[in-house]
């Protein structure tokens, strides 16, 4: 199991935080936020691995129903790196390549041609070093898919006749 140092960093492609204390407020906000805003929210893992001694790799999924009044679903993947010191203990936590609605999931495979063309090309992890202007995709992004949502319930409230129909 691994363990958490107090100076833990979390990074994002738009923010830093320092501090064992910010790092478990931002996850009780995110957890937070994420039972008002979505009636169905879970957290999927897809793969684990461990690339070096001081690094381990998180591939994860993101899927929530938004409380809407109309049929909606929206999913986000990204992965997690986080670094270890030399007794294994946590000091960073990096979240990056923010996709939403990707990829979605492939049929099965019905021969070993189908397999090796659903392959990526490369066993390389799909997350980027680099500068921040080249991310696709951020937590903004998903600020503003919820801020386009929540936009789209408002309108849909002023357009009715601000009655409650009563049954």
């Amino acid at each position: 199991m691994c363990s958490f140092r107090d100076d833990i960093t979390l990074v994002d492609p738009m923010n830093t935080f320092s501090g064992i204390d910010n790092y478990k407020l931002i996850f009780w906000a995110l957890r937070f936020h994420g039972k008002i805003l979505f009636r169905d929210i879970s957290l999927e893992i897809f793969r684990v691995w461990q690339p070096s001694e001081n690094m381990i790799l998180i591939r994860w999924n993101l899927k929530g129903v938004p409380r809407v009044p109309w049929e909606a679903k929206g999913e986000f993947q990204g992965t997690s790196r986080y670094k270890l010191d030399r007794n294994g203990k946590i000091y960073e936590h990096k979240v990056d390549n923010l996709a939403f609605n990707f990829p979605h999931q492939l049929k099965p495979a019905t021969s070993v041609l189908d397999m090796v063309t659903a392959c990526p090309a490369s066993p390389n992890p799909t997350f980027m070093f680099g500068a921040m202007d080249s991310y696709s995709s951020s937590w903004i992004e998903f600020y503003k898919a919820v801020q386009r949502t929540l936009d789209k319930q408002e309108e849909q409230m002023l357009v009715q006749d601000h009655f409650v129909p009563c049954s």
